[in-house]
C-alpha cells in the first residue's frame, strides 16, 4: 500500500463519519485535514524504509442550540463504524470528555483506528466533537 492510498482511504472514512451530522448547526466552520506522520521520530523523508502513516483529523463545534448533543452526534458516527465492521475498544472516560476508539483491518492493511472524542460542556458553550482516523503504517511512498 502507498501513502497516497492510505491518505485517500483515511479521508473517505473521516468524511463518511462527519457526513452523518451534515446539516446540524455549527458554532463555526469545521476544521478537517490530514498529514503524513512518522512511526518513529528518528525517521525522515530521506529514509525510504521508514514507516509512515496518514492521520486525518476533524474538529467540529456544534452550536449551543444544535438539535444534537455531541454524544448523539458521536452515536451516529458509531453506528456507521459498527455497520462497517469496526471493533470498539474500551471507552476512555474522564470528567470533561468521552473518548471512544475503534479498530479495523481492510485490504489496505491491518491497524486502522478511529477515535471519536466529545466534550461535555453545558450550553451556551459550543459543543466540541473531534474525529481522528489513523491508517496502518507503510514504508512505500
Amino acid at each position: 500500500m502507498t501513502v497516497a492510498q492510505l491518505q485517500e482511504r483515511s479521508e473517505q472514512i473521516g468524511q463518511s463519519l462527519t457526513a452523518t451530522i451534515d446539516g446540524v448547526a455549527r458554532y463555526q466552520d469545521d476544521y478537517a485535514g490530514g498529514e503524513l506522520r512518522w512511526e518513529n521520530a528518528e525517521v525522515n523523508d530521506e529514509d525510504p524504509t521508514g514507516l509512515r502513516y496518514w492521520q486525518w483529523d476533524a474538529s467540529i463545534e456544534l452550536a449551543a442550540d444544535a438539535e444534537l448533543t455531541p454524544e448523539q452526534a458521536a452515536d451516529r458516527m458509531i453506528k456507521v463504524l459498527e455497520e462497517d465492521g469496526w471493533t470498539a475498544g474500551e471507552p476512555a472516560v474522564d470528567t470533561g470528555s468521552d473518548r471512544l476508539g475503534f479498530h479495523k483491518s481492510d485490504d489496505l492493511g491491518e491497524g486502522w483506528s478511529v477515535e471519536i472524542t466529545y466534550w461535555k460542556d453545558p450550553p451556551p458553550d459550543p459543543q466540541n466533537l473531534f474525529v481522528t482516523v489513523v491508517s496502518p503504517s507503510t514504508n512505500r511512498p
